[in-house]
């Protein structure tokens, strides 16, 4: 039997996740989680990710072990070694450079199968770009734009102030083979092209970002976190820095207030509001432009589906033995054909000009 094991299946990502999973035939499935889940058709197991004894247990016999399960800052490398321990392939919903070297350190060079950043952002955010290479060979300038009014789960948030380099770098943009540091600046109140409402644009390039314009060959990326609401850009002001706030472990008082407070401001601000994730995506070149445009019901649903679909991957073979970030490693073209017809997609295309899709999203958002 191929046994797929999901850490962390009664979060919200992780429930997304096994939910595809079970509607693909994939399994038998196994569900963990420190409360016991109790789903029809579904091994369900009482585990703590930060017990090793139970965590050997939940990964043992599984073809494929995804983790759902966070934060990421303090579960670290820790479901990967039960995995290697365990024979069995490892996915991660999360997962930074910090992460994918830890687990290259652990477990690299052997004949299993690790895949980090099978998220939203990193993971599709990657993806979005080779996705649009393929399109467009000689495409040199990317801009990307990446968010929406969305809830923050606390493990998210806590996630999201914890961000440190391992990450990305604020304000920075990719120029000519390099990151330039303060290359841009926020805007404000800016209409951007598939988004409901005006929006502050954070410019934000992400270590997943640098790597993609290295390896196309990109000669400028601008990118940007999207955020509709002042309450979440207001906690995320106060929140500590990552270089002021010491180890990066949720034991941290600091931290962990930072993320509550950030939970509760994505609360306030979306109050009375339907809930979205937006990636448009735009690369440019002398033939022309395309852009990727993928409105989700959530971060989480988008996160938890990119996951379903790596599991998918492994499972069939697609994924060759190593410790890979997700976006570097998974068919683009298949993913993204594949994404378009998940529960949480409302739309994912490629166009040549976006005003058609705005005209579209009236009827959807």
């Amino acid at each position: 039997m191929t046994v797929v094991a999901v850490l962390g299946a009664s979060g919200a990502v992780g429930r997304v996740a096994l939910d595809l999973l079970r509607s693909w035939g994939v399994g038998p499935l196994r569900a963990g989680a420190r409360r016991r889940p109790q789903i029809d058709g579904v091994d369900g197991v009482a585990v703590d990710a930060h017990d090793p004894a139970g965590l050997a247990r939940f990964c043992a016999g599984a073809r494929v072990v995804l983790n759902c399960a966070g934060p990421a800052v303090d579960l670290a490398d820790r479901v990967a070694r039960a995995c290697d321990a365990a024979d069995a392939d490892y996915v991660d919903a999360a997962g930074d450079d910090a992460l994918y070297a830890s687990v290259v350190a652990a477990i690299g060079g052997g004949s299993r199968v690790a895949v980090v950043s099978a998220g939203m952002m990193p993971g599709l955010s990657g993806l979005l770009p080779r996705l649009l290479a393929a399109h467009l060979p000689d495409g040199e300038r990317l801009t990307g734009y990446v968010g929406g009014r969305d809830r923050f789960t606390l493990t998210a948030a806590v996630d999201y102030v914890a961000a440190d380099e391992s990450f990305g770098w604020p304000a920075a943009a990719w120029r000519d083979g390099r990151v330039v540091q303060r290359a841009l600046s926020p805007v404000d109140e800016v209409a951007v092209p598939s988004f409901p409402e005006p929006v502050t644009a954070q410019p934000y390039l992400g270590t997943e970002t640098a790597r993609v314009a290295a390896a196309l060959g990109l000669r400028r990326v601008d990118w940007y976190s999207v955020f509709a609401g002042e309450r979440v850009l207001t906690a995320l002001r106060a929140a500590p820095r990552p270089e002021d706030a010491g180890p990066r472990q949720t034991g941290d008082a600091d931290l962990r207030q930072a993320g509550e407070r950030l939970r509760r401001a994505a609360e306030l601000d979306l109050f009375g509001q339907r809930p979205y994730q937006n990636l448009v995506v735009t690369l440019a070149g002398s033939r022309g432009e395309r852009t990727a445009v993928v409105h989700g019901t959530g971060a989480s649903d988008l996160t938890g589906t990119v996951a379903a679909l790596t599991v998918r991957a492994v499972l069939a073979g697609a994924v060759p033995p190593g410790v890979w970030h997700a976006a570097e490693v998974l068919d683009p073209v298949a993913t993204f054909t594949e994404l378009a017809a998940a529960p949480g997609v409302l739309l994912a295309s490629v166009v040549a000009d976006v005003a058609a899709v705005d005209r579209y999203e009236e009827d959807v958002i």
